[in-house]
């Protein structure tokens, strides 16, 4: 019968009937058409699909060495594309011969030996810098087809890999940063994604999916690892039973941002930490195999959940899952979900291990030089408990030092100081994030990442008096990849005339919020000139302190007050 049949109707009486129901819908909306017949790898009609089929993108990787001997202007322009498997991209211009290299990191989970290597490609090969991107990996830029032979080597004499960094595969594995050593987490992750990530990488069943396909697996309590947004958001769940609570798992899926962006739906489920890889895996074998292909712009996972959910509703994806998987979930339906899960975890906290403490280090934007990775990886080995030096990434594009001693602190946080690193960020430093934008990425209108180091000092200035929370996201074009949607002020780069006169800049949004109430944020003011964005956040910020209730919390004041009002008042 195919997908819908049985997902609908399996459970009511009649069963007969409800399928030729569903029959002769299928004839009259070509949706339901397209929900019944299972993919299998049956490429689509566009040029992506086209060359995964001729060729698998893990197979590039003996090209990229063959390239690395004969040189750019040898390669052909698919397998530039599909360089994305292994984290490799042209750098802007095209023709540069330059490419820009994603690593991966599961969890951002480092130690000093490792990140220093990223201090080395960065000083070696990239320029002497090196980017925090909000999956918790690192990216490089300036680096030649010459350079991936040893880059790669280095990687992997530290255990680490770019498979799968990018291209239609599963992406970087990201959970939270302090997963294991958070007193408050429900439920450490961290064996159940490291199992994902083991289980996806170079595995030629899922390195043909669709599109990019996201995955993010935490027990963080307060959902920092931003389940709403993922392609499949696995998070931690507590449930009572005979009186006792029971630490485990729920799910999200669907989520994605991107010029059509999506929250994700929780299934009715409670996982136990063993059914999360079974879980996870038939639900991209879900994604893999009915998963759209005709169109490019509707091939993310994102598309296929709601149209599901708009034909059968949620069930229906569980039930489908648990006919692939030939086995039932057990079913859950209480959830509770953060009030403000849009944290960094940095500050200076006390593990759950005696002793130990964690200090978080902001980066705004997530720009690092090569020597403060090198510095960043020496402290943690320096001030670290023995043997248990660990840094991690965080997506908001920072780090944090783990396992430190409380003995060591006042001396870690004075080298710290003495090296310019901030580890009491501002409100602003620490909550701003910002995509690569137009100083490296072929898709980009607008510079972004400069733009943000340097709104930041000016509000850091300007708005001194300012000392609320507040999220500001930065993206240099509709892909959204600074996850402009979600922040409290988000930024989407773009062009304008000024006196004839093309000029960078900037819609801005607000009232962006994941958790409880999750919603995406609202346009509010368009076309705003890159060297006025300053000016239209102080603004901003000085009506939401003079019209704000007790306590209020911007996102919720920019939910509450009219957009005219708040329009009017930027204008003024």
């Amino acid at each position: 019968m195919g997908l819908l049949g049985p997902v609908i109707f399996q459970n009511l009486p009649g069963q007969a009937v409800c399928i030729a129901i569903v029959d002769r819908l299928c004839k009259l909306n070509p949706l339901m058409q397209v929900l019944t017949t299972p993919r299998n790898f049956v490429p689509g009609p566009t040029p992506q699909e086209k060359l995964k089929v001729d060729k698998d993108g893990l197979d590039v990787i003996h090209d990229i060495y063959r390239y690395a001997q004969i040189g750019f202007k040898a390669i052909p322009e698919d397998d530039f594309d599909r360089f994305k498997w292994y984290g490799v991209y042209r750098q802007r211009p095209k023709d540069s011969g330059y490419f820009m290299l994603r690593t991966k990191i599961p969890g951002g989970q480092l130690n000093s030996a490792q990140l220093a290597v990223m201090g080395h490609i960065a000083n070696d090969f990239g320029h002497g810098f090196g980017d925090i991107t909000t999956r918790q990996t690192f990216q490089f830029h300036w680096l030649r087809i010459e350079d991936f032979p040893e880059v790669f080597e280095r990687l992997s004499a530290v255990g680490m890999t770019t498979s799968g960094a990018c291209g239609d595969d599963t992406r970087n594995v990201v959970g939270c940063p302090v997963a294991g050593i958070d007193k408050n987490e429900i439920i450490d992750a961290t064996p159940q994604l490291r199992d994902v990530n083991r289980h996806f990488t170079d595995n030629r069943e899922f390195s043909n999916l669709p599109r990019k396909y996201k995955i993010s697996v935490s027990g963080c309590r307060i959902h920092c690892a931003q389940p709403d947004i993922n392609c499949v958001g696995v998070f931690g769940l507590e449930r009572k039973i005979n009186g006792q609570l029971e630490a485990g798992f729920g799910i999200k899926v669907g989520g994605g941002l991107s010029s059509s962006p999506h929250l994700a739906q929780t299934l009715p489920v409670f996982l136990t930490p063993e059914d999360v890889l079974p879980m996870v895996h038939y639900t991209s074998v879900l994604f893999r195999d009915f998963g759209y292909r005709e169109k490019r712009n509707r091939a993310r996972f994102k598309f296929l959940v709601s149209d599901m959910v708009k034909a059968g509703g949620v069930e229906s994806i569980l039930a489908k899952i648990e006919e692939l998987a030939g086995r039932t979930f057990q079913r859950h339906h209480e959830f509770i979900f953060p009030e403000d899960p849009e944290t960094d975890h940095l500050g200076v906290h006390e593990q759950k291990q005696p002793g130990l403490w964690y200090i978080g280090v902001c980066f705004a934007g997530g720009r690092t030089r090569g020597e403060q990775l090198l510095k960043i990886a020496e402290l943690a080995k320096k001030y670290a408990q023995a043997g248990l030096d660990r840094i991690t990434t965080t997506n908001k594009q920072n780090l944090i030092l783990l396992n430190i001693p409380e003995k060591n602190l006042k001396s870690l946080q004075a080298e710290l100081d003495a090296n310019g690193f901030s580890w009491q960020p501002s409100n602003f430093r620490q909550g701003c994030v910002s995509c690569t934008g137009m100083e490296f990425c072929n898709l980009a209108i607008a510079e972004t990442k400069n733009r943000m180091m340097t709104l930041v000092e000016q509000l850091e200035t300007e708005c001194a008096a300012y000392k609320d929370k507040i999220r500001i996201h930065f993206s240099g074009c509709p892909s959204s990849c600074g996850q402009h949607q979600v922040g409290d002020i988000g930024f989407r780069g773009g062009s304008t005339r000024i006196n004839g006169v093309a000029t960078e800049c900037f819609d801005m949004f607000i009232g962006g919020k994941l958790g409880a109430d999750a919603r995406f944020n609202e346009l509010v003011k368009g076309k705003i000139p890159a060297t006025e964005i300053h000016k239209t956040v102080g603004k901003l910020l000085n009506y939401y302190t003079a019209n704000r209730q007790p306590q209020e919390p911007f996102h919720a004041f920019a939910n509450r007050t009219p957009k005219e009002q708040i329009k009017a008042a930027l204008e003024a």
